[in-house]
């Protein structure tokens, strides 16, 4: 059973929407925001950058959060944000390239999450987590939600289609991406999404591992110091996005070496030789057809290796995955790459970057090789989940990228803002 609640958003100013909600700061460069920061005033990045002048000086003190949570009251008085007036859902959708992704915005449970019903594949840092966590209790607001993702349920499509034939409040455009939110906030559909969602037995995380993580200390924190404390208080929830399977597009997460440990091209390639089918690809298609097969760019030709000598691991749904197996026969016995969290010998770049791309970093040097995979699919990110593994680091990058600043939730309740 899960626990998916209504909110009352703050929300942009209907008028305003495409120059004040941003894209996460962490896609953007530090060029890009400064630019952005001196030509638009209403840019939620003026919210989490407030001190525009010195904000890479101030960020992360106590000082600059409680800046952030200041400039946000500022906006909220300047109507530059909004507050619905009753508990709704939002329904979300984006289509970038040609690809529609819809699903529903509400609160998602920090019990829930403490409870396995929320499930994981990603191991978490305690550092980044408790970072995180200090900053939602001096901000005391979510900007960006927790991307979750459940079996497609007849039911809560329904309601998705029926409801997106209406006009939506938000249609907007930005960087080619096109954003869409509707409002449920009719009791009666309220109640039904919620009782739709109680159908779900479990809930699994998509994107936002952290985020979610950091949310469940902030509640056991505040839970302590409230002898009071009920269960239903605003810091026992999180924002959270929630599409069906169907609805998110899972692209691979593909590795770039800095050297060949000590390795020519040609004696790699014979190394590769001794445990796996290493052929040179001819065709257009570079990326991996299928699983069990990657992709190398090596000294301006590419190869297809097979993975099917490294075996089957029946009972570990991690060691079976394509980039395990990059991993445990490739990266770490032959390139003596074996901590992919802090090696600086290795890069991860998304799957959404091109295959021209890829060749041209490689070829300018900054790289010795590139791997592409295959991505994983939601059936395999699922047998992760159940089976209490994580999946190695930067394993998927998953579709859509939510917005910040879009619908707001507090922490505090609604006298915090």
């Amino acid at each position: 059973m899960s626990i998916i609640n209504p909110f009352c958003a703050l929300r942009p100013t209907p008028g305003k929407v495409a120059e004040v909600a941003t894209h996460a700061v962490e896609r953007y460069s530090k060029e890009r925001i400064n630019q952005i920061l001196a030509n638009n005033p209403v840019s939620f990045l003026h919210v989490i950058n407030p001190e525009s002048a010195r904000w890479h000086a101030t960020q992360n003190t106590t000082e600059h959060l409680h800046s952030i949570k200041n400039k946000l009251r500022e906006f909220i008085s300047k109507k530059i944000f909004i507050r619905d007036a009753s508990p709704c859902f939002y329904i979300y959708r984006q289509i970038k390239n040609g690809r529609h992704h819809i699903g529903i915005i509400g609160l998602a449970s920090t019990d829930d999450y403490n409870n396995n019903f929320i499930k994981i594949h990603e191991q978490t840092l305690a550092q980044r987590e408790e970072k995180l966590k200090e900053y939602l209790d001096a901000c005391e607001f979510n900007a960006e939600p927790v991307c979750l993702t459940y079996p497609h349920n007849k039911g809560i499509n329904e309601i998705l289609l029926t409801k997106t034939k209406e006009l939506p409040v938000y249609d907007y455009t930005t960087d080619e991406i096109r954003h869409s939110v509707w409002i449920i906030d009719k009791p009666g559909e309220v109640e039904q999404v919620q009782l739709l969602f109680k159908n779900v037995p479990y809930l699994y995380i998509a994107d936002g591992h952290h985020r979610a993580a950091s949310s469940a200390r902030l509640a056991k924190m505040r839970r302590e110091q409230n002898p009071a404390h009920t269960g239903n208080e605003p810091y026992n929830f999180f924002t959270a996005a929630l599409f069906a399977d169907d609805e998110l597009t899972i692209f691979s997460y593909n590795r770039m070496v800095q050297s060949l440990n000590g390795h020519s091209p040609e004696s790699f390639l014979s190394e590769l030789g001794k445990k796996f089918n290493v052929s040179p690809l001819q065709e257009k298609a570079k990326e991996p057809a299928q699983k069990k097969s990657l992709s190398l760019y090596l000294n301006k030709h590419w190869y297809n290796i097979t993975l099917d000598a490294a075996g089957k691991h029946l009972n570990d749904p991690v060691k079976n995955l394509d980039v395990s197996m990059l991993s445990d026969h490739i990266l770490s016995p032959i390139l003596g790459i074996e901590d992919l969290r802090h090696d600086k010998r290795i890069k991860f770049i998304p799957g959404i970057k091109s295959i021209i791309e890829i060749e041209q970093i490689v070829d300018s040097e900054e790289t010795a090789a590139a791997f592409c995979l295959f991505p994983v699919s939601f059936e395999e990110l699922i047998s992760v989940a159940e089976s209490g593994k994580e999946m190695p680091p930067k394993s998927t990058w998953i579709e859509p990228k939510l917005e910040s600043g879009l619908l707001i939730y507090s922490l505090a309740g609604e006298k915090a803002f």
